[in-house]
């Protein structure tokens, strides 16, 4: 559970991060405010040097969780129909056609003696990885073509934004995002731009191998999602998924609508700084109109 909670919290962060440093991107390639979103494009950086290396390493530790806790999951994940025994070194599918009603990958790509390593670090397995025919299909997951892209997406996002931060790292520590030639990186800055979108995509695919990955059950190998939904007719579910699907839809348009035009009029530096006003109201305000600024004699 914890590792669960740790990986969404460093996920919202890494995606407000990059979306951060794109927007400061495309303000340093326009030259407009170059000083000040430099300066942000740096900081954003420095914070992203902690967490997107510890985010991988979280996501890592969430994955062995899977792998001991929720092998349907993971075969899920892993559009693994066959059970690997203890001591081999299985390859790791890097794409692959899952084919739900044959049970089996139409064609795919691996990569061999990577899983164990993905799994464990290690060049065996110590455990059997169990594969989805061990498993009734009423107790396994469907969609696997869906969970088996939306854990690949996720993960490549992932080592995305982790290689752009480091060729950033590598162009800081070469002198090159100085404020009077951060503007001349434009590939690196466009990558930011880019980049900036990717955060939210890995989030869904993410919660999309947790919550497909885990059916048919709502807790794992406890409760049924059948036994666990409302006993609602389907027009009302439908009628209530609609109206909030229409509402998102236009708060989702209104959100970009005024967010591109903040970010097209940009950052007005003639107002004062949060409670900078408050104080030098209170050092201009004359001594006897503040409170208690009675005289001595009469305050005694």
């Amino acid at each position: 559970m914890l590792n669960s909670v740790l990986h969404m919290f460093f996920a919202t962060l890494e995606t407000s991060l990059f979306v951060i440093g794109g927007i400061s991107a495309w303000y340093i390639l326009r030259k407009r405010h170059s000083d000040f979103f430099a300066l942000s494009f740096k900081i954003v950086l420095a914070i992203a040097i902690a967490v997107t290396p510890l985010q991988l390493y979280i996501g890592h530790l969430s994955g062995e969780q899977v792998y001991h806790y929720q092998p349907t999951k993971l075969a899920a994940m892993e559009a693994q129909w066959e059970t690997i025994p203890a001591g081999e070194s299985p390859s790791w599918s890097a794409i692959a056609l899952p084919n739900d009603n044959a049970e089996q990958n139409d064609w795919e790509i691996s990569i061999p003696g990577l899983l164990s390593y993905i799994l464990e670090i290690k060049p065996q397995l110590s455990e059997p990885v169990l594969g989805l025919k061990e498993y009734a299909p009423e107790d396994r997951p469907h969609q696997i073509g869906l969970i088996y892209y939306a854990f690949r997406i996720m993960i490549a996002i992932g080592f995305i934004l982790a290689g752009l931060m480091a060729l950033t790292v590598l162009q800081w520590l070469r002198g090159k995002l100085a404020a009077e030639n951060i503007a001349q990186q434009r590939w690196l800055l466009r990558a930011w731009m880019f980049a900036a979108p990717l955060g939210y995509i890995a989030v869904e695919s993410g919660w999309i191998v947790r919550c497909v990955g885990r059916q048919p059950w709502t807790v794992y190998g406890e409760i049924r999602t059948v036994d666990a939904a409302s006993q609602i007719p389907a027009s009302n579910v439908l009628t209530s998924l609609s109206i909030f699907a229409i509402v998102y839809s236009i708060l989702f348009v209104f959100a970009l609508y005024f967010a591109s035009r903040i970010i097209r009029t940009g950052p007005n530096f003639d107002l004062p700084v949060p409670g900078e006003e408050v104080t030098e109201e209170l050092d201009t305000t004359p001594a006897e109109h503040l409170p208690n600024s009675r005289p001595v004699e009469a305050q005694q």
